[in-house]
């Protein structure tokens, strides 16, 4: 597997978005081959998240 490359400001933003006491959501997007789901994996990682589902 390729290494991940730093990306130090786009991990810094989901890390404000998990501390924050407010609802939030991100969306990321992009051309694929980018990196987008190994940024999110590497920003998950560690982090404490409470998941909630609705069905109705």
């Amino acid at each position: 597997m390729i290494d991940f490359v730093n990306r130090p400001e786009e991990l810094d933003r989901f890390h404000s978005l998990f501390d924050s006491e407010s609802a939030e959501l991100a969306v990321i997007y992009g051309r694929r081959r980018l990196g987008k789901t190994r940024l999110v994996r590497k920003a998950l990682d560690g982090a404490v998240l409470n998941r909630h589902t609705a069905a109705g």
